[in-house]
């Protein structure tokens, strides 16, 4: 091996740390986070009326009555998730199961948001929710060694839960 060959065997690329994204990905994610969060505030407030409260709430089952908003908001956001990973794989977005499992994780327990609003305004909150979420994790997920994605992800659930909280 000559001077040279060694030369070039030593040369490396430089790989950045972030994967590039375009601005119509994000404007995508976005999107797709609103209609979403529109599916997850439709399911559950459907859920909620029609399944579990003419369930849990019958005379023989009024203990459980309580509970109904809870069932509805667990089963609504694993249906708006899963409809948001569908096309977040469809529209071939990085690390589409880590944002969607870091906006259901941050936005667990938005029905207690929803209390008090008409309906129009219950979509609309969630919709713009939704978006600005899907769109954080989608950039924060473009982050390349997948542990660093992860904590930050990690870090900012408990921010976002912190801030809801308030």
């Amino acid at each position: 091996m000559d001077r040279q060959d060694r030369i070039v065997a030593t040369e490396t690329t430089k790989v950045s740390p972030i994967i590039p994204i375009e601005r119509r990905e994000v404007i995508g994610t976005a999107i797709i986070g609103a209609v979403a969060g529109i599916v997850t505030a439709g399911a559950y407030y459907l859920l909620e009326k029609f399944v579990f409260q003419a369930v849990m709430c019958r005379a023989d089952t009024a203990a459980t009555c309580g509970d109904a908003p809870t069932y509805a908001m667990v089963v609504a956001i694993v249906l708006g998730g899963l409809a948001g990973l569908i096309a977040l794989v469809q529209a071939r977005v990085y690390r589409p199961l880590l944002v969607v499992l870091a906006v259901a994780a941050s936005l667990w327990g938005f029905q207690s948001i929803m209390g008090g609003f008409a309906w129009y305004w219950v979509l609309l909150i969630c919709a713009l929710l939704f978006a600005a979420t899907y769109m954080l994790f989608t950039w924060m997920a473009r982050i390349r060694p997948f542990p660093v994605a992860a904590i930050v992800s990690i870090v900012l659930v408990v921010l976002i839960r912190f801030v809801m909280s308030m």
